[in-house]
């Protein structure tokens, strides 16, 4: 792997600006979880999942980044990555249970269509996309700095597109009604958090 970043000055603020964006990833979920909830929105809790293990994701890169500035000793480095894996691990198999629950979920509400509220829905999403786009703004002006931030950036990224999706998902069900729009995009947003513990797990 290139270590063509380790000769970037990565700005004083970064840090600040990392301790922003996971304050609002994790906002975000909480959010997203109590809107689904009353909502009645599968799609949303898998959204405020994707955001949760995102938001473990940018804690992981802001970590690697602080302790690389203090020491980058060939022990410490060992002992860093070590901490990575076991952190991404963990949580990478805590996500995989989780949305193995809500493909059953899914599949429950495809056979026996609920009510989603998709005014609600599309507005809670709508908070998550505007929070998402802000930390990707946020990490975007030193994401060709270093690999960490890189890292965390794409992470925000496709969560703003997840949450983009939900909030046309909302509109669709609000609009005319098609409530199976919202387990489907559950099981989007489920999948593409097993391809990501995928790859971390295996």
């Amino acid at each position: 792997m290139s270590t063509e970043h380790h000769h970037h000055e990565i700005p004083a603020d970064t840090g600040v600006r990392f301790i922003i964006t996971i304050l609002l990833n994790f906002l975000i979920t909480v959010v997203e979880i109590i809107g689904g909830i009353i909502s009645g929105s599968l799609s949303l809790i898998s959204d405020a999942l994707h955001n949760f293990s995102d938001g473990v994701a940018v804690i992981i890169s802001y970590i690697a980044l602080r302790l690389r500035e203090r020491d980058n000793s060939q022990r410490h480095t060992f002992g860093l990555k070590r901490a990575e894996i076991l952190a991404a691990v963990i949580n990478s198999s805590v996500l995989l249970v989780i949305s193995l629950y809500l493909f059953y979920e899914s599949g429950q509400r495809l056979i026996h269509p609920a009510e989603v509220q998709g005014r609600l829905m599309s507005g809670i999403a709508a908070i998550g996309l505007v929070a998402n786009i802000i930390g990707t703004l946020l990490l975007r002006r030193d994401s060709d700095s270093s690999m960490n931030v890189r890292s965390a950036y794409l992470h925000l990224f496709s969560d703003a597109l997840s949450s983009l999706g939900v909030l046309l998902g909302g509109l669709a069900i609000y609009f005319w009604k098609i409530c199976w729009l919202d387990p489907v995009l559950t099981i989007l947003i489920g999948l593409y958090i097993l391809k990501e513990s995928y790859h971390i797990l295996i």
